[in-house]
């Protein structure tokens, strides 16, 4: 039986998307930023590319950018075996200061497997998001 794990979080800070989107795009960033990536490479332009993602202690998975709407949302989506990990960031401007950012994921495939890996896969995010505002914010000012 196939299911899906969905999850999201939601931060607000005092950020531009110019400044969170130029660390999107700049893949060697995110480790900077992402506790758990270790390396991560992109094959071409921000846009419908492919990639591979090396989370510590793992071996590297092969990704796709599903969707990119520049400045605003971009979409990965990884399979994992069976499972299809896919995860959006959503930049929303609140004001001329503002900015939510919302990091949702979609898990899907056979149910053992999913309900297993996706609370491990989406644990990080509050961490994640908090680091990438405080490494965009550093790195703007």
């Amino acid at each position: 039986m196939t299911t899906s794990y969905t999850y999201l979080h939601t931060v607000e800070a005092e950020v531009t998307p110019e400044a969170i989107w130029a660390l999107y795009e700049d893949v060697s960033t995110w480790p900077s930023w992402d506790a758990q990536a270790e390396k991560i490479t992109r094959d071409g332009p921000f846009a419908g590319t492919t990639g591979t993602m090396k989370f510590i202690g793992q071996e590297p998975l092969a990704y796709r950018l599903a969707m990119v709407d520049p400045m605003r949302e971009f979409v990965d989506e990884t399979p994992v075996g069976e499972i299809v990990v896919r995860v959006s960031h959503l930049l929303t401007p609140l004001s001329d200061k503002r900015l939510r950012i919302d990091y949702s994921a979609e898990i899907d495939g056979p149910e053992d497997q999913v309900q297993q890996v996706g609370p491990m896969i989406t644990e990080d995010f509050p961490q994640t998001m908090a680091s990438l505002v405080a490494f965009a914010q550093e790195r703007s000012s």
